[in-house]
Protein backbone atom coordinates (compact mmCIF):
# COMPACT_ATOMS: atom_id res chain seq x y z
CA UNK A 1 0.00 0.00 0.00
CA UNK A 2 1.26 3.54 -0.38
CA UNK A 3 0.79 6.07 1.93
CA UNK A 4 1.63 9.30 2.60
CA UNK A 5 4.80 11.07 4.01
CA UNK A 6 2.42 12.29 7.07
CA UNK A 7 -0.07 10.37 8.45
CA UNK A 8 -2.66 9.91 10.99
CA UNK A 9 -1.55 6.94 13.18
CA UNK A 10 -3.31 4.96 16.21
CA UNK A 11 -1.24 4.31 19.07
CA UNK A 12 -3.46 2.53 21.29
CA UNK A 13 -0.87 1.66 24.26
CA UNK A 14 -0.05 5.32 24.41
CA UNK A 15 -3.33 7.25 23.65
CA UNK A 16 -6.85 6.33 22.29
CA UNK A 17 -6.58 9.66 19.68
CA UNK A 18 -5.36 9.29 16.30
CA UNK A 19 -1.81 11.28 15.83
CA UNK A 20 0.08 13.32 13.32
CA UNK A 21 2.99 10.86 12.44
CA UNK A 22 5.95 11.61 9.74
CA UNK A 23 6.78 8.54 7.78
CA UNK A 24 10.66 8.74 7.65
CA UNK A 25 12.40 6.80 5.52
CA UNK A 26 15.49 8.48 6.19
CA UNK A 27 15.09 7.48 10.08
CA UNK A 28 15.60 3.48 10.96
CA UNK A 29 14.06 3.53 14.51
CA UNK A 30 10.73 5.29 14.91
CA UNK A 31 10.41 7.50 17.74
CA UNK A 32 8.30 9.44 20.29
CA UNK A 33 8.45 12.82 21.35
CA UNK A 34 8.57 11.45 25.37
CA UNK A 35 8.56 13.83 28.53
CA UNK A 36 9.27 13.18 31.90
CA UNK A 37 11.08 10.17 31.07
CA UNK A 38 11.93 8.52 34.25
CA UNK A 39 13.18 4.70 34.35
CA UNK A 40 12.14 2.33 37.70
CA UNK A 41 12.18 -1.55 38.20
CA UNK A 42 9.58 -3.74 38.58
CA UNK A 43 9.11 -7.66 38.72
CA UNK A 44 12.92 -8.34 38.00
CA UNK A 45 12.48 -5.65 34.76
CA UNK A 46 13.39 -1.99 34.21
CA UNK A 47 10.36 0.09 33.18
CA UNK A 48 10.01 3.40 31.81
CA UNK A 49 7.67 6.17 32.50
CA UNK A 50 6.93 8.83 30.55
CA UNK A 51 4.44 11.20 28.86
CA UNK A 52 3.57 11.54 25.12
CA UNK A 53 4.39 15.48 24.47
CA UNK A 54 0.74 17.27 23.67
CA UNK A 55 0.12 18.49 20.66
CA UNK A 56 1.96 22.43 19.84
CA UNK A 57 -1.02 24.23 20.68
CA UNK A 58 -2.00 22.60 23.62
CA UNK A 59 -1.06 23.76 27.46
CA UNK A 60 -2.18 20.23 28.56
CA UNK A 61 -0.19 17.33 29.31
CA UNK A 62 -0.02 14.47 27.69
CA UNK A 63 -1.18 11.09 28.78
CA UNK A 64 1.37 9.04 31.27
CA UNK A 65 2.45 5.84 29.89
CA UNK A 66 4.43 2.76 31.75
CA UNK A 67 5.52 0.44 30.02
CA UNK A 68 8.89 -2.35 29.75
CA UNK A 69 12.14 -0.67 28.63
CA UNK A 70 13.24 -3.81 25.76
CA UNK A 71 17.00 -1.73 24.58
CA UNK A 72 18.92 0.92 25.39
CA UNK A 73 20.62 2.06 21.94
CA UNK A 74 22.97 4.93 20.21
CA UNK A 75 21.13 6.61 18.19
CA UNK A 76 21.65 9.05 16.03
CA UNK A 77 19.42 12.24 15.42
CA UNK A 78 18.42 14.41 12.44
CA UNK A 79 21.34 16.91 13.40
CA UNK A 80 23.84 13.72 12.99
CA UNK A 81 24.72 13.88 16.86
CA UNK A 82 24.81 10.61 18.25
CA UNK A 83 22.29 10.16 21.79
CA UNK A 84 21.75 7.06 23.84
CA UNK A 85 17.78 6.41 23.88
CA UNK A 86 15.23 4.19 25.70
CA UNK A 87 13.93 1.59 22.93
CA UNK A 88 10.28 0.63 23.93
CA UNK A 89 7.89 -1.61 22.17
CA UNK A 90 4.26 -0.56 21.14
CA UNK A 91 1.33 -1.24 18.67
CA UNK A 92 0.69 0.94 15.91
CA UNK A 93 -2.43 1.18 13.76
CA UNK A 94 -1.67 2.43 9.99
CA UNK A 95 -3.66 1.90 7.11
CA UNK A 96 -5.67 -0.35 8.72
CA UNK A 97 -2.65 -2.86 9.61
CA UNK A 98 -1.59 -3.49 12.89
CA UNK A 99 1.84 -4.05 14.37
CA UNK A 100 4.24 -4.15 17.36
CA UNK A 101 7.31 -2.01 16.73
CA UNK A 102 10.24 0.21 18.74
CA UNK A 103 10.10 3.33 19.55
CA UNK A 104 12.83 5.82 20.76
CA UNK A 105 11.85 7.96 23.17
CA UNK A 106 13.29 11.31 23.07
CA UNK A 107 12.45 15.22 22.73
CA UNK A 108 11.55 16.28 19.87
CA UNK A 109 10.78 19.85 20.84
CA UNK A 110 12.21 21.59 17.98
CA UNK A 111 10.09 19.28 15.49
CA UNK A 112 6.52 19.24 13.65
CA UNK A 113 5.84 15.45 14.46
CA UNK A 114 5.16 13.88 17.92
CA UNK A 115 5.34 11.06 16.32
CA UNK A 116 8.31 9.65 13.56
CA UNK A 117 7.70 6.66 11.64
CA UNK A 118 10.90 5.07 10.39
CA UNK A 119 12.07 1.88 8.13
CA UNK A 120 11.91 -0.93 10.60
CA UNK A 121 8.54 0.04 11.51
CA UNK A 122 7.45 0.81 7.42
CA UNK A 123 8.88 -2.65 6.21
CA UNK A 124 6.91 -4.36 9.05
CA UNK A 125 3.83 -2.50 7.50
CA UNK A 126 4.63 -2.98 4.11
CA UNK A 127 4.03 0.67 2.87
CA UNK A 128 5.77 2.31 0.61
CA UNK A 129 5.73 5.98 1.10
CA UNK A 130 5.17 8.90 -1.55
CA UNK A 131 5.27 12.41 -1.71
CA UNK A 132 1.58 13.14 -0.90
CA UNK A 133 0.62 14.06 2.47
CA UNK A 134 -1.91 11.82 3.97
CA UNK A 135 -2.77 9.51 1.50
CA UNK A 136 -4.69 7.16 3.38
CA UNK A 137 -7.02 9.37 5.01
CA UNK A 138 -8.26 12.34 3.12
CA UNK A 139 -9.36 14.80 5.97
CA UNK A 140 -8.29 14.81 9.90
CA UNK A 141 -10.33 12.13 11.52
CA UNK A 142 -12.75 13.34 13.83
CA UNK A 143 -10.91 11.77 17.37
CA UNK A 144 -7.81 13.44 16.19
CA UNK A 145 -4.94 15.01 18.74
CA UNK A 146 -2.46 16.64 16.20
Amino acid sequence: MIVGWKEYVLLPDIQPAAIRAKLDTGALTSSLDARDIKTFWAGGAEHVEFRLAPPRSSTLEGPLCRVPVIDRRVVRNSGGHEESRIIILSTIVLAEQTIQTEFSLTRRDPMNFRVLIGRRSLAALNVAVSSTEHSVLSKTPLDVNP
